[in-house]
């Protein structure tokens, strides 16, 4: 141990020294400016500031392996789709912060070892020095540090909500709309069939020489054409079970055979209604209030991080005689080391809090108003829908089948000719594709809808969240 050193140390108790010189110097600092907007730290603003329920389906069990239930579905999808499992993944960066905040100590102790000669004009000696040191913690600090992080890791779980109820509304959408194509492909199955009785009919007069060839050749295009809606329409709805499948992280490229029935189209629930079931439910706007939460605690943490942490240490030195009368020395030294916070005062830290809480307040203002517009918007979608949907039904869709019917019998019989019987299946066949478009439109909307509300709203008037 140098001289100086053991010369103060009997002077005055060096814990004494230190924190007077420290006063002094932090006395002479600017004084800490406070970061914290005044504007953006109101929380459950728009809605809790807590997780919401994201109610998961008990399906019953399925009696054939080879047909799959909305309910089940839904189940598999919550437990198996790759965006919330890779959600929930995320929830362990979090917690890896939760983690290190439980960890009392700020720092690991510092063992030091010093060794060398020590000389006088008597002569020279083996001067050691084994010294332990130990960074105290900041008590307030660190209970900052453990309320930010538990929040960062509600954000997290909050987001996986988030992506949970976002594929539970497109595998319910996906689900309705593969039940709409499947209706949509058996009716091209259908117009096939009649297309093949009016060109076998056509067929049979030209072999009997009733009919000119053009009549066939007629027959012969509109068959190809129903066959080519037949392509398409199985090829629409294989696309959508491929979608489906790899959504909800089914095994195989595509799901087996739906079973459910489409829910009745019925008019949008009020706004007013809407907007109550939005705040109660909607996971984004529960997770931007969480957000401003974590940002807040966050702030805390670093505006109580500017206190210094002192260090307590410990050192025994042995001085090695230099001569054979003198007898060694054993030397016992406690010590405090305290920094000074002069210039650097958690600034950056401070500054970066501040800000990330402004913004996580602006896009938790910005999203409440654009999902309450988006509302809006999708419950008058879903009624232009609907008022399509009903016109095709009460006035095309119930006379379609007998018409078709009528149609191919007059045929045969004669009472029209092959280009009336072209014209006429063509109209129906525009009109049938533009009802399952207007039906495929309606679901649609529903389903975005549903998305933003947070609730489902097919099943019953009353969303499921509410039963």
């Amino acid at each position: 141990m140098p001289s100086l050193t053991r010369h103060i140390m009997r002077a005055a108790p060096k814990t004494t020294i230190i924190y007077s010189i420290s006063s002094l110097l932090i006395g002479c600092a600017p004084p800490i400016p406070s970061l914290a907007p005044t504007s953006v730290t109101h929380i459950e603003k728009y809605a809790p500031a807590t997780l919401s329920a994201i109610e998961v389906p008990t399906p019953a069990p399925d009696r054939s392996e080879h047909t799959i239930t909305l309910d089940g579905l839904l189940a598999h999808a919550d437990a198996n789709a790759p965006s919330i499992l890779t959600a929930k993944a995320r929830v362990g960066l979090a917690t890896a912060d939760l983690v290190d905040a439980r960890i009392t100590a700020p720092s690991n102790p510092q063992l030091s070892l010093n060794a060398g000669p020590r000389t006088s004009r008597a002569g020279a000696g083996l001067g050691l020095e084994v010294g332990l040191q130990q960074e105290l913690p900041n008590m307030r600090a660190r209970d900052r540090a453990l309320t930010a992080a538990s929040s960062r890791e509600l954000h997290a779980e909050a987001l996986v909500n988030e992506t949970r109820w976002a594929v539970h509304v497109n595998t319910h959408r996906l689900f309705v709309t593969l039940l709409l194509l499947d209706a949509r492909r058996t009716q091209a199955e259908h117009f096939v069939a009649l297309s093949e009785s009016t060109r076998d009919v056509a067929h049979k007069q030209v072999e009997a020489g009733e009919s000119s060839p053009l009549v066939l050749l007629v027959a012969d295009a509109d068959l190809a054409q129903t066959r080519a809606d037949l392509i398409v329409a199985s090829s629409a709805r294989l696309e959508a079970s491929q979608q489906l499948a790899a959504l909800t992280g089914w095994p195989d490229d595509t799901l087996p055979e739906l079973s459910g029935e489409l829910p009745d189209a019925r008019p949008a629930p009020k706004l007013e209604a809407l907007l109550a079931t939005m705040t109660r439910h909607h996971p984004s706007l529960r997770a931007r209030e969480i957000a401003v939460l974590a940002a807040r605690d966050k702030l805390e943490f670093e505006q109580s991080n500017t206190t210094p942490r002192p260090t307590l240490g410990v050192s025994y030195g042995r001085e090695g005689a230099t001569t054979e009368d003198e007898p060694s020395a054993n030397l016992w030294m406690f010590g405090v080391t305290l920094p000074l916070p002069i210039w650097r005062t958690n600034q950056r830290g401070r500054a970066l809090a501040a800000a990330e809480l402004d913004v996580a307040a602006r896009e938790r203002d910005a999203g409440a108003r654009a999902l309450r517009a988006e509302v809006q918007r999708a419950r008058v979608a879903l009624n232009a829908a609907l008022a399509r949907v009903q016109l095709y039904e009460s006035s095309v869709m119930p006379q379609l089948e007998e018409n078709l019917e009528l149609l191919s019998r007059a045929y045969a019989l004669g009472e029209v000719d092959i280009h009336q019987v072209s014209q006429t299946r063509a109209r129906l066949l525009e009109a049938t594709s533009a009802h399952l478009d207007a039906r495929i439109t309606y679901y649609t909307a529903a389903a975005t809808l549903e998305g933003l509300i947070g609730a489902e709203i097919w099943p019953t008037e009353t969303p499921r969240g509410d039963r």
